[in-house]
């Protein structure tokens, strides 16, 4: 970051100062009271179980130079603290960042979708990191804390940004890209997402085209050309608009796909003959070769070579927990116990499908959160595909999962296993596996499956994770 003025923060905050102190120089905004260190800004946050303002003391004590704080909290602010008091903590750290983010030219890439924003940043970044120096969302930092955090990184040495926006209520997106101002767009895909709030698709797809509606005219939209309301969320866009998609009509078309042990092999049709052929990633999974064809638009668009995105692609990783590869005892799991809705568990079923397997494939699925009234339907959608993917062996969890194991029983799938709390999947899958057997876990967050995946490879002789580490926020790996 590039240090700060007090007075430009309280004038981005539209905050004021208490005490009146004479002008010092931030350098670094921090949230974290546990590692705030001395020139640090903390941003006092309040969560639903936690409040910041709480840590002023001990964030005094480590040397910060001043916090931002909720001017209707001044009782907890210790003597001695510079505090830029503001209405709202949290919108007035967007608004910094904000104003922060209008200090830089340089070419800013946000990506939404319903599903796959996380692994579709990392591979751009990851394509742009092989020629720039690119600053990059850590995890999935997407909300209205993780996308100040992330734009607060910026400095001199960084030649281009990719950041992910996230929602799960209608109006989140709009302030979110209003802070980043990009001027590429990226939009993965439009699915049932937190339907529980956003009650049809028709409103998913409003709320994520709202990527669209913020490009410049000199930007680009790149988008999923097989996604529904395709043309309505075309036409809310004054950018160009380049296509990435399986289908035809598709400006970059993902063909002759090939799913490895390790990772996936498709080919591309581009608008340019220069850029076809094959490429690879690690990443596994259909969805993962159009990711990443999107990636490689984005990295044309900024100039790079083909040989430059063909390494950039070979050489990304995954996210923690997004069909992470892992293998001990002669099995392989893939863990995708990140997130689910009805949508990324058919495409978490197709890749189990895909996946080279010399034994059994056998679906470990829990539940599908947020969905509302859909949540019956979908759960049960989930069982039957389940059954035609030719899933040899499926265990559900709780009620929930009930709904999934009946539909799949009654679509004619028979080896059907189910249990009613997480802690009793280890000791049920446990005696099942043999080597060549390749098992997906899949669940919303709130589930916790990896613990499961944990406790298997807690009991086994030999694990060994095929995953590579994560991409660092800056640079290239």
């Amino acid at each position: 970051m590039l240090p700060l003025t007090l007075q430009f923060i309280v004038k981005s905050c539209s905050g004021f100062l208490a005490p009146e102190t004479q002008e010092c120089c931030i350098q670094r905004v921090w949230s974290d009271s546990r590692t705030v260190q001395a020139g640090d800004l903390f941003v006092a946050l309040e969560g639903a179980n936690f409040d910041s303002h709480d840590f002023l003391p001990e964030v005094l004590s480590r040397g910060a130079t001043a916090a931002l704080v909720d001017a209707g909290k001044s009782s907890k602010y210790p003597k001695g603290l510079v505090c830029v008091q503001v209405p709202n903590v949290r919108r007035a750290y967007g608004a910094l960042a904000g104003a922060y983010r209008n200090r830089f030219s340089l070419p800013i890439i946000a990506v939404a979708g319903s599903n796959g924003k996380t692994s579709t940043k990392s591979l751009i970044a990851g394509v742009l990191g092989t020629e720039r120096i690119t600053l990059a969302s850590e995890g999935s930092f997407n909300n209205d804390v993780g996308v100040p955090a992330t734009l607060l990184q910026l400095d001199e040495r960084h030649q281009a940004a990719v950041l992910e926006v996230g929602t799960n209520h209608p109006g989140e997106l709009s302030p979110l890209l209003g802070m980043i101002r990009p001027k590429y767009g990226i939009l993965t895909s439009i699915g049932r997402e937190h339907l529980e709030f956003f009650k049809n698709i028709e409103a998913v797809a409003c709320e994520e085209g709202a990527i669209a509606a913020v490009l410049p005219k000199d930007g680009v939209l790149f988008i999923n050309g097989d996604i529904p309301f395709l043309s309505e969320i075309s036409s809310r866009t004054q950018a160009r608009i380049v296509k990435v998609g399986f289908g035809e009509g598709n400006d970059w078309r993902v063909t002759h796909l090939r799913q490895m042990h390790q990772g996936t092999a498709f080919s591309v049709e581009s608008p340019e003959p220069e850029y076809d052929g094959e490429y690879q990633t690690n990443l596994i999974g259909r969805h993962q070769a159009l990711n990443a064809a999107l990636a490689l638009g984005v990295g044309r668009e900024l100039g790079l070579s083909r040989a430059a995105m063909r390494r950039g692609l070979a050489e990304s990783s995954g996210a923690k927990m997004r069909l992470e590869i892992k293998q001990a005892n002669g099995w392989t799991v893939l863990n995708d116990a990140y997130n689910a809705n009805a949508d990324s568990m058919i495409a978490a079923l197709e890749t189990l499908r895909d996946y080279p397997c010399l034994g059994r494939r056998i679906a470990v699925l829990g539940e599908m959160c947020e969905l509302g009234d859909s949540s019956k339907t979908a759960h049960e959608e989930v069982g039957r595909f389940a059954a035609e993917t030719s899933v040899d062996t499926l265990l559900t969890i709780g009620a929930p999962g009930l709904m999934i194991s009946r539909a799949a029983r009654a679509s004619g799938l028979t080896n059907v296993l189910q249990v009613d709390e997480i802690d009793q999947v280890s000791a049920k899958i446990r005696p099942l596996l043999r080597a060549g057997d390749v098992i997906l876990f899949k669940a919303s967050r709130s589930a916790r499956l990896e613990r499961v995946v944990q406790a298997l490879f807690d009991h086994s002789s030999t694990p060994h994770d095929l995953t590579r580490p994560q991409l660092a926020t800056t640079g290239s790996t």
